[in-house]
């Protein structure tokens, strides 16, 4: 039995279930150590109450109290599961309900959200007194601590994003569309080995003096790339179950100063906010407060997109989803461990001139943090009439 699977038998005794019944999703991931399947795009049912839909899932892991697994999946799903771990029932979707009669032995089961309306039906068919509870977070704890595989991963889908952004920098062509250029990053991605996206990639065009520049969004799919153009990335990757979340902003042609030393300034309150980090002192609610304190020591405070005072939070957690909790917000008490990795995205925006993002993924260190994302931090003006 794998030190994962000790912990999160001693959870689901803590919690009082019987067992646990996962659709695929992150806790199945989690609790299967199953990485390859792709989960990302199946089985949500987040609008099946508005739909009036029951999504059955194509996969489902049972887990007692007493560490038996059983994972049930369809014929397809049945060489991603980790069989060393998990006993393996291959079904059709439409005998799961038969199939589960067999694996259910406990009276209390926990579930998440990922296809719940079903699995309540189901459960209920399977033994009218069995009760469910919500157990959609309850590795939570578990899965914000990274483990060295995990951080192993984490650390080349960091690299591999850096080199995607670089790629697409490389081949910026006057006259391309926004959308051309969100392509480049899909395809450089799906080319070059990984399983999925982690969500819509975002190479967003702004340029100086337009209407296009009056405020953050929309962005234009269309707008075509011309000098004087600015271009904040968010992208991210997913795979083997991980997720990346990325960002940077450049600058098509020669920036004004004062954009110029805006993205410097940004650059800088970022990099101030990870050498502050002292692993089981500092606060997630501390955070942003450290990017707030060097931008405004450096002229620049009141060109951040968020305010201190303001609710709108400065990252996330990230793993085997792109968005894990907790949110980086000033109320947040959590402290922060070594193993953990954040996501923290300061933004400015420059009225009539563009807006600019930088997005690091952040691994917690016993004596610090370091960053696993390192794109040029210097990297911002781009020569429109040569590649770089």
């Amino acid at each position: 039995m794998s030190e994962r699977r000790k912990k999160c038998l001693e959870v689901i005794e803590k919690s009082g279930f019987d067992g646990v019944l996962f659709a695929v999703g992150p806790n199945f991931q989690y609790l299967s150590e199953s990485h390859s399947l792709l989960w990302q795009r199946n089985c949500f049912n987040t609008n099946a109450a508005i739909a009036g839909a029951s999504i059955i899932p194509e996969a489902l892991i049972y887990v007692n109290k007493e560490g038996k697994s059983t994972v049930l999946t369809i014929p397809k799903h049945r060489d991603h599961i980790n069989t060393l771990l998990n006993d393996v029932v291959v079904s059709f979707m439409d005998q799961f309900e038969d199939e589960l009669t067999h694996i259910i032995d406990g009276k209390y089961i926990g579930i998440s959200r990922e296809c719940d309306t079903w699995i309540k039906e189901v459960l209920k068919n399977v033994d009218p007194e069995i009760r469910v509870g919500d157990a959609d977070t309850i590795f939570e704890d578990l899965r914000r601590i990274k483990d060295a595989d995990e951080i192993a991963h984490m650390r080349k889908l960091g690299k591999f994003t850096d080199d995607a952004v670089m790629y697409v920098c490389k081949h910026l062509k006057p006259g391309m569309t926004m959308f051309e250029a969100e392509r480049m990053i899909t395809n450089y991605g799906l080319l070059n080995g990984m399983q999925d996206l982690s969500f819509s990639p975002t190479c967003g065009f702004k340029t100086r003096n337009t209407d296009n520049a009056q405020a953050i969004e929309p962005f234009e799919n269309e707008r075509k790339l011309v000098e004087g153009t600015m271009i904040a990335f968010d992208i991210g990757y997913m795979d083997q179950g991980y997720c990346s979340d990325w960002g940077r902003t450049v600058y098509y042609g020669k920036a004004p100063e004062l954009v110029k030393n805006g993205y410097k300034a940004l650059q800088a309150a970022q990099c101030y906010m990870v050498s502050k980090i002292k692993p089981g002192v500092t606060r997630f609610g501390d955070l942003y407060g450290y990017i707030c304190d060097k931008a405004e020591e450096l002229g620049y405070y009141d060109y951040l997109r968020f305010k201190r005072e303001e609710p709108g939070g400065n990252g996330h957690h990230i793993g085997t989803e792109t968005h894990e909790m907790p949110w980086l917000k000033s109320d947040v008490d959590l402290i922060l461990e070594p193993g953990m990795i954040f996501c923290s995205e300061p933004k400015m925006f420059f009225k009539n001139e563009g807006y600019m993002r930088v997005e690091d993924m952040i691994l917690v260190t016993e004596t610090g943090a370091e960053f696993l994302t390192n794109f040029p931090r210097d990297l911002f003006e781009i020569d429109f009439s040569k590649n770089l």
